[in-house]
């Protein structure tokens, strides 16, 4: 039997199918990467808010946590209707709650998207203004831009809070 040599046009088909193949995988992994970017983005940033919140035990931890910020980033208290902007707003709000007395901050879950994150958690500590320990369980929303914190909002109840 004779066998037929390939001709140049049909390895030339080939090579451009294959060319084709290989563009298309590109692509569709390529995709995928930068479809999850954000709630990457999002899980880093809340870890190391997390991270920052269970080692705290003074108002020298709020310096870890406002690297996390953006500059104009916004903070709002929901329990006592205050919105604070900016880092040097956020500063203050911060400091006042780490400044409690045996503050101890335990996150319970998160949940995160691809640019939020839902932290639950409980916090305890004595109150400044009764002097007796009290805990509270709360959740804070984190919308996050470019890995950084651009808005946070707290939900808790203010009356059992130790801050």
């Amino acid at each position: 039997m004779d066998e037929k040599p390939r001709s140049k046009r049909s390895r030339k088909w080939a090579y451009i199918a294959l060319s084709v193949l290989v563009g298309i995988a590109a692509i569709f992994f390529a995709g995928m990467w930068f479809a999850d970017r954000g709630e990457r983005s999002v899980s880093i940033t809340t870890d190391s808010y997390i991270n920052v919140y269970a080692g705290s035990d003074s108002t020298k931890d709020v310096a870890d946590l406002l690297p996390l910020y953006k500059d104009d980033a916004v903070l709002r208290d929901t329990a006592t209707d205050r919105t604070y902007e900016g880092i040097s707003d956020i500063e203050g709000a911060l400091d006042s709650i780490l400044a409690t007395q045996d503050f101890n901050l335990t996150v319970t879950s998160t949940m995160v998207g691809d640019d939020w994150a839902l932290v639950q958690w409980t916090a305890d500590g004595t109150r400044p203004d009764t002097g007796r320990v009290a805990q509270v369980a709360g959740a804070t929303l984190l919308e996050v831009s470019k890995g950084k914190i651009a808005r946070e909002t707290w939900y808790y109840d203010p009356a059992k809070a130790p801050f």
